[in-house]
């Protein structure tokens, strides 16, 4: 029987295999009394980036809709747990998805959960905080962009929030005919949070420069690039110090997501520089109020985002690659930028009226 089960699963279609998998790992979830603000495809997976979207969205809910109750739902549990959430939610809660950088074709699963909670909840108001849309010419993101739009514009009372200009651009021309969905602009959330909000510590004597740069679908630095950043570094007399955004593991415990960027930001504090390709390597190290410099990736997110919120942020140099050879003036002169206050919000929290808005219902 085992070996048939095998075989016959072999040629299912993924999406029945997931329906079936989903289907036989439902269970129950008991819901608070009251009112409720549900935080769906909340990170509970080591990419530290995500834990602080994760945790800034969840405290940005609870400062702005303090009459609802928080309700975090694991983007591992999603599915498991739709159901039942669906039986008991009423009107008046509000849905949200998290915020980040895979809406399209880039993180195709992350995508179908998202369309799934917006096809779950009809009757609700739903809030996708601020994303950054990834596309291309290629027929899948063509694809993509198509049922992005078909499933969006099918719910009655949707709020779709960019976090940088050319997403809001994009978003903008692809719903300028579909008056049900409520395009927005606001920075990516964990710019609402401070360091000590999220759990730094302070860190410690700062020294040495803090390497944090991309090995994925998202690089853009040659290992060429990489030597002349580091043989620069080196001239200046900086110790270098390498580390990411992703410590590994999933279905982690909220203390054990806490911990990890509590303890990514106490780093991130502890240098004298960071630097970065990743987009959430440059918004920590702007909490933390270090000096950083920031480097391109291969789409737009890390570039317009310093362009649209962080280009008046003395701490924060964004440098292209065809600019390297002026690298070492540019950290000279990061070094001799005083710090930020850690403490102190790094923009002007005014930027995110819209988004508190939409969740208030004005």
């Amino acid at each position: 029987m085992g070996r048939v089960r095998k075989i016959i699963t072999k040629f299912l279609p993924r999406k029945v295999k997931v329906f079936v998998s989903s289907f036989l790992r439902m269970k129950n979830i008991t819901l608070p009394e009251g009112n409720r603000a549900f935080l769906f495809l909340a990170a509970d997976y080591g990419n530290i980036g995500d834990l602080a979207i994760t945790a800034a969205q969840q405290a940005f809910l609870e400062k702005f809709v303090p009459t609802h109750q928080v309700v975090l739902i694991p983007i591992s549990s999603t599915r498991q747990v739709l159901r039942s959430i669906r039986k008991q939610v009423r009107p008046e809660d509000i849905v949200t998805t998290v915020g980040g950088g895979n809406m399209g074709s880039l993180y195709p699963d992350i995508e179908e959960l998202r369309q799934l909670v917006i096809r779950s909840f009809p009757d609700n108001r739903i809030i996708c905080f601020p994303q950054t849309l990834d596309w291309g010419e290629s027929s899948e993101s063509k694809r993509a962009l198509g049922k992005i739009v078909r499933i969006y514009s099918r719910h009655k009372d949707l709020h779709l929030f960019a976090r940088e200009s050319v997403t809001f651009e994009k978003l903008c021309e692809l719903f300028k005919e579909r008056p049900s969905v409520k395009v927005g602009f606001s920075p990516d959330i964990v710019l609402s949070a401070t360091a000590e909000s999220l759990g730094a510590n302070g860190g410690t004597e700062k020294r040495g420069a803090l390497l944090c740069l991309r090995d994925d679908r998202e690089r853009s630095l040659s290992d060429g690039h990489r030597q002349v950043l580091s043989k620069a570094l080196t001239n200046l007399g900086l110790d270098i110090e390498v580390t990411d955004t992703h410590a590994g593991g999933s279905r982690l415990p909220p203390e054990r997501c806490a911990q990890l960027l509590a303890d990514k930001l106490s780093q991130f504090q502890s240098a004298e520089l960071v630097v970065t390709d990743r987009l959430h390597g440059m918004i920590l190290a702007a909490l933390a109020g270090t000096p950083c410099l920031v480097l391109p990736n291969s789409n737009h997110k890390i570039q317009q985002t310093w362009e649209d919120w962080l280009a008046n942020v003395p701490q924060v140099c964004f440098l292209k690659l065809d600019e390297l050879a002026g690298i070492e003036t540019i950290v000279r002169q990061l070094l001799d930028t005083p710090r930020r206050d850690s403490a102190q919000h790094t923009i002007d929290i005014a930027h995110y009226e819209e988004l508190r808005m939409a969740i208030a219902r004005i």
